[in-house]
């Protein structure tokens, strides 16, 4: 087996460019070093640590200093305050957020490829599914009956449309998915594994035994969401479960019935919410973050990570801990239990 290489591997990936700094700096909105040479043709991206005089890299945290003080980088995004650190000579593109620009300038170089449209052997598409311009749909796939699907959408490997779904132009589901009872914007990501619209958790007690209740919404999906892979987000069980524009779920979020979430959002990795619970726009959810159902978590709001979330959350409040709550609190029930746990000296 090859070593895996320090940057990226062209196996896997298609590289655009060479680009000059002056086009790098125009696309990228960054402010480019006085005399610089506008003219200096970069051919990728790499980390500090392995870039050679052909790469951009980024410098975003003061933590990789030493790499910044040593890289052979050609070119280095960063910020005004941190490019005031010692360098190895490198030609510095000064930007407000350099991780934005670093990501702007990577899709440069490396764009989302476009798929060969097509209905691949092996796929099943019903009859009665409307299919836009582009589209592809590969082996294993099954289109159900009446879906929609806009133009230059690309359906993997054995995915699943259920009937009725309508999937906005430009949208991707990754293999092994499973799609139902949704309408899911323009521009959405569905990673591999995920399952949108399934049933939700609606268990009642009853003098027999427990009954499962009719699940009888759908999943209402924004323009520009990515939803990582092998999450659940379940339909709602009388009115919708919606996903706002722009939000982003990592791998293996969890979002039970009728749960609405605003746009802008961020979840990280293992975090989950109860039914019925509204989440503002702009809220960002650590990883392995519990929040209880019926709960309002207020635009703007941050959650510290593996912190569980038992009451509302107001507009711009930042929380920790469990039972969640406000986070310099947090932090001084963290530094008492320590001390508390410190031997006393002899």
């Amino acid at each position: 087996m090859s070593k895996a290489p320090q940057m990226t591997d062209d196996r896997f990936y298609l590289r655009r460019g060479p680009f000059s700094l002056g086009e790098i700096a125009e696309l990228a909105k960054v402010d480019l070093a006085v005399g610089a040479p506008r003219d200096l043709l970069i051919r990728g991206i790499a980390p500090l640590e392995s870039a050679t005089a052909d790469d951009l890299s980024v410098f975003c945290d003061v933590r990789h200093a030493d790499a910044f003080a040593a890289t052979h980088a050609g070119a280095v995004v960063t910020s005004a305050r941190l490019g005031e650190r010692p360098h190895n000579g490198n030609w510095l593109l000064t930007a407000r957020d350099p991780r934005y620009a670093f990501a702007v300038i990577g899709l440069m170089f490396y764009p989302r490829c476009a798929v060969e449209p097509g209905v691949q052997a092996g796929a099943h598409v019903d009859p009665s599914a409307a299919v836009g311009e582009g589209c592809r749909i590969d082996p294993g796939a099954v289109i159900g009956a009446h879906v929609r699907l806009g133009a230059h959408c690309h359906i993997a490997a054995n995915a699943v449309i259920g009937a009725g779904v309508e999937i906005g132009e430009g949208s991707v589901v990754a293999a092994n998915a499973t799609i139902s009872h949704a309408l899911l914007g323009a521009n959405v990501r569905i990673g591999s594994g995920t399952v949108i619209g399934g049933e939700g958790f609606g268990v009642v007690p009853g003098p027999t035994g427990l009954i499962c209740s009719a699940q009888l919404g759908r999943v209402i999906i924004g323009d520009n969401v990515r939803v990582g892979g092998n999450c659940t987000i379940d339909r709602g069980a009388v009115g919708d479960t919606v996903i706002g524009a722009n939000t982003m779920l990592d791998n293996l979020v969890q979002i039970a019935h009728n749960v609405r979430i605003g746009r802008n959002c961020v979840f990280a990795g293992q975090a989950g919410v109860a039914g019925s619970v509204t989440i503002g726009d702009g809220v960002m959810v650590g990883g392995a973050v519990s929040i209880s159902d019926h709960l309002v978590v207020g635009s703007n709001a941050r959650i510290a990570g593996k912190s569980g979330v038992a009451r509302d959350i107001a507009d711009g409040e930042t929380v920790g801990g469990y039972p969640a709550v406000p986070i310099r609190q947090w932090h001084r029930q963290t530094t008492s239990l320590a001390r508390l746990g410190q031997k006393p000296e002899a």
